[in-house]
């Protein structure tokens, strides 16, 4: 297996469906919001995590599953959009481009986030009409991605409290690793497997995941696990955690030729990015 066309193929199947989810009769500045959110590049981890774990597994992704993997990046592409908002990070760019509320306003930046996270509940409310096995992944969505989960540390980073090393990795693990989570667990759902070995690769894959971004950020600071440890004890937590992760793996039980090179391609992209 090349994993490189391997993992472009799947992105390529997850872009094409992405496509087509934006409803067409919505009001054209929402839509154009929406779309320029949605459709404007990025890596679509979760839902290739998805579709890479149903696979994983023995089992073959259907058109609800499709519908499943394009849920996540509907949800994560709203948290980019309201994590950039002038009131949380203010950030000016993402991924070369002006953020959303630069290119259409604050307002439609605002409501174009609130589109996708309910757009992203209205297609997996579709597949749950059909198999009942969808309403468990939404429910799980929903807990992964709300107070508890990733909102929730979206707050704590807000609360103004000392952000030493066990805090920030709390942190990450809510923020970063619950959408993560979600998107390997809910695979694993799917294909009607023990999620438990999953669970433990997620949380571990997660939190290498923002360490490795922590530490190809020239900007991280004392708000950074990396400004806490420092950046050479930080590279070695780092090695750690993917060879745990790679480790975890192994105990799923399913092929995970494909999974173990995007572990290292996604967790090691200082010397061999995607």
């Amino acid at each position: 297996m090349d994993f490189r066309s391997e993992y472009e193929r799947i992105k390529s199947t997850v872009d094409d469906a992405l496509a087509s989810v934006v409803p067409k009769d919505a009001p054209v500045a929402l839509r154009d919001g929406m779309e320029y959110a949605l459709l404007g590049g990025g890596k679509r981890l979760r839902p290739v995590l998805y579709l890479a774990v149903l696979a994983s597994c023995g089992a073959r992704p259907s058109a609800d599953d499709m519908k499943a993997a394009c849920a996540l990046e509907c949800v994560h592409a709203y948290s980019l959009v309201h994590d950039d908002l002038p009131a949380m990070d203010n950030d000016d760019y993402r991924r070369g481009r002006p953020t959303v509320h630069r290119k259409f306003g604050e307002a439609t930046a605002v409501l174009a986030g609130d589109a996708l996270l309910t757009l992203a509940f209205g297609l997996i409310a579709e597949a749950s009409c059909r198999d009942a096995k969808f309403a468990r992944i939404s429910a799980l969505l929903a807990d992964n991605a709300g107070a508890c989960g990733m909102v929730g540390g979206q707050a704590m980073e807000f609360e103004g409290k000392v952000a030493d090393a066990d805090r920030l990795r709390r942190i990450t693990a809510l923020k970063t690793g619950k959408l993560i989570e979600a998107a390997v667990v809910g695979g694993a759902i799917s294909a009607g497997a023990d999620t438990g070995p999953w669970k433990e690769y997620a949380g571990v894959f997660g939190a290498a995941f923002q360490l490795c971004d922590d530490l190809l950020d020239s900007d991280s600071g004392e708000t950074s696990l990396v400004g806490a440890l420092g950046r050479e004890a930080a590279k070695r937590e780092l090695d750690s955690l993917v060879g745990e992760a790679a480790a975890l793996l192994k105990k799923t039980g399913g092929d995970t030729a494909f999974l173990e090179e995007l572990t290292k391609a996604f967790l090691l992209r200082n010397t061999d990015g995607i």
